[in-house]
């Protein structure tokens, strides 16, 4: 594992970028289709030749591993206990995606220790240069310690369904940050809409709300239809989009990449700065 670890670290080195962009993907509730989005969603950027890594941090309840169908030998809490190295837990996949696994049933990064924490931090720090996108992919609901995370990231990725307990919780979600951080970027993904009609009129709800109470705008990158195909790949545990391709909610997710790469392109970003806020943050605990 450590020769593994070795080895990939010089094939990022080799590859370096100047600064990783960290995405928070959150939902408000379970259910929604996040996890999924959220691969499916890295492993289109691969496809587009960006280096990409995704961070479940859905600790204790992790479903990264699962979606892609990988076998993790090493998880988040495992680097933490055991005070190993973040290039021993990476797993690269035959598509190029990069994953740290999330674990199940292994206590929550709320349990950490101080000690747990400064090495945390500076495995954290080790990834600035090796990647163009790291997504953060955040537990369902809102707790202090994964609020710290959403607010140390670039954006917030918001994933959410037609179901009015999805768009509910989805708005209560962005209340609850835009309060915390006015300047966070949200970007507005719906997912398993069943016709064109119901997915555009979701949009504009949640567009109205943000901005009649919160003065905020909600930036949609795209719309994910309802897909059988969805289904089968889950159930096969193979990402929709390496499973069928052609599928539409493959298309979509390739079209939403392009959409996000397009409406980032020009905006810098400092992975230090995400380091700093988080840091911070996590001082005040």
């Amino acid at each position: 594992m450590l020769d593994q670890a070795i080895s990939l670290r010089k094939q990022l080195v080799s590859a370096s970028s100047n600064s990783a962009r960290v995405i928070s993907v959150v939902s408000g509730k379970g259910g929604v289709g996040k996890t999924n989005v959220t691969v499916n969603l890295a492993l289109s950027l691969v496809t587009m030749g960006k280096r990409v890594l995704v961070l479940d941090l859905d600790i204790g309840m992790g479903n990264v591993d699962l979606i892609l169908g990988r076998r993790s030998h090493k998880h988040m809490m495992d680097m933490l206990q055991n005070q190993l190295s973040v290039w021993e837990i990476i797993e690269e996949g035959k598509d190029g995606l990069h994953t740290i696994a999330g674990g199940r049933n292994l206590g929550s990064l709320t349990s950490i220790t101080d000690q747990m924490l400064v090495h945390f931090m500076k495995q954290l720090e080790e990834l600035e240069r090796f990647y163009d996108f790291i997504f953060l992919d955040m537990g369902a609901g809102a707790t202090e310690t994964a609020l710290k995370f959403v607010l140390s990231s670039h954006e917030v990725l918001v994933i959410a369904t037609p179901e009015i307990t999805s768009l509910t919780d989805a708005y209560s979600m962005m209340k609850f940050i835009y309060i915390k951080d006015k300047d966070l970027p949200f970007y507005l993904v719906i997912n398993r809409y069943e016709n064109s009609r119901e997915g555009r009129d979701t949009v504009e709800k949640l567009r109205h709300v943000c901005k009649q109470f919160l003065q905020k705008d909600l930036i949609c990158l795209g719309k994910i239809p309802m897909d059988q195909d969805v289904l089968h790949a889950v159930k096969k545990q193979i990402p929709f989009s390496i499973h069928k391709p052609s599928s539409q909610a493959s298309k979509a997710v390739y079209q939403l990449a392009e959409s996000y790469v397009g409406t980032v392109k020009q905006q810098e970003v400092s992975y230090k700065s995400f380091i700093s806020k988080l840091k911070s943050f996590f001082k005040e605990r």
